[in-house]
């Protein structure tokens, strides 16, 4: 019985032992945020590949020019949140981790979008990252990524700013909305057409019908009388038949072209993924990642768009023509590279092309 007494006293203890600890470290927990100033700060950056678009002077700078900079603010006033989300509005970086230690360190990761092509043709100079986001390059450290020139036209604005395939996404969801709209604007021209034969059934039964008691003559000019009534009827009902249809065909005119408007939409953003693969493949291969300076991209929408790029090695350009299997005559130009000009020297030729699926044309 007294071991079993002790026992309890000694768990009693314990657990008061316990609380007592805890307590205190809560106290001095209080006291140190209170006290305890915001002395470093530790920036970790990742991603970006080899291509680099912030630093931890950079970061520190912007969190001074969005006044959320946490050195000398005491723990107690720090405000954790405020400063991940100041980071993350950071258009390179893609996420951020912000916490503090004991003894006032605030330690921020960040997770940088990396750039695989930076887009310069008129109006426009920004990076497209790796997932395809696009990125202003005002204030950024510049990298060493192909340059996208020519006279092609993205969706997006110059000043724009996320995921390219956003634009396409939300425009064509407008224009699908304004076509559902015109849809139903149709509904009450269709009902006009309803009532409007309706009407003319009405006056087609209201024929005259020859009664026992009524004489002959009587009857023929309630017929006479009739087939006049349901002539003015037929003439209006086909007039008001045509100019309610009128206004159908109006409204389909106006889904046509905004169905065009739509189509040629899906077809720039097909390019534009076509666009961003190639460069992808580029920046995935170690040999073009070097040899690639400069991407041409010409057309777009109601032309294909064309593509031609311009190497570090030799003095000639190289037309790929369109889209269609550009990592296939990548290949066939690796062929040349190795087989061909190897052979006859780089500053041989100024043009290659390599259109045609197996050809290769020099001039």
């Amino acid at each position: 019985m007294l071991k079993r007494v002790a026992t309890y006293i000694g768990y009693g203890l314990l657990w008061l032992l316990l609380i007592v600890v805890v307590v205190c470290a809560e106290r001095l927990v209080t006291k140190n945020e209170k006290e305890q100033l915001v002395t470093t700060t530790d920036i970790t950056i990742e991603g970006g590949g080899s291509n680099p678009m912030i630093n931890a002077d950079a970061v520190s700078w912007w969190l001074k020019e969005h006044n959320a900079h946490p050195e000398g603010c005491v723990l107690e006033k720090l405000d954790i949140a405020t400063i991940e989300s100041v980071v993350s509005s950071h258009n390179a970086v893609d996420r951020a981790n912000v916490s503090v230690t004991y003894d006032g360190c605030v330690e921020i990761d960040i997770e940088q979008r990396e750039p695989v092509a930076r887009l310069r043709i008129t109006g426009y100079d920004m990076y497209l990252s790796r997932d395809g986001y696009m990125i202003p390059a005002e204030g950024l450290s510049p990298v060493h990524v192909p340059v996208i020139t020519g006279d092609y036209k993205p969706l997006f604005g110059k000043r724009y700013v996320g995921y390219a395939q956003d634009v396409t996404r939300d425009t064509i969801a407008v224009l699908e909305d304004s076509i559902q709209r015109l849809e139903d604007a149709k509904v009450p021209h269709y009902n006009a057409i309803t009532a409007n034969n309706q009407a003319l059934r009405e006056v087609r039964r209201s024929s005259p019908k020859k009664t026992i008691l009524q004489s002959k003559e009587v009857y023929e000019i309630l017929k006479a009388e009739f087939q006049e009534r349901y002539g003015r009827a037929v003439e209006a009902h086909s007039q008001t038949d045509r100019n309610i249809r009128s206004e159908i065909a109006k409204l389909e005119r106006k889904q046509e072209e905004l169905r065009l408007v739509k189509y040629n939409i899906e077809q720039q953003d097909r390019e534009f993924r076509a666009l961003r693969n190639f460069v992808l493949s580029i920046s995935n291969d170690s040999f073009w990642s070097a040899e690639v300076v400069q991407v041409v991209a010409t057309g777009g929408g109601a032309k294909p768009m064309q593509i031609a790029i311009i190497p570090r090695s030799g003095r000639f350009t190289v037309d790929l023509g369109t889209m269609e299997n550009l990592n296939k005559k990548l290949k066939t130009l690796r062929r040349f590279y190795d087989n061909g000009l190897s052979n006859v020297g780089w500053n041989k030729y100024r043009s290659i092309s390599l259109r045609y699926d197996g050809q290769v044309v020099c001039r």
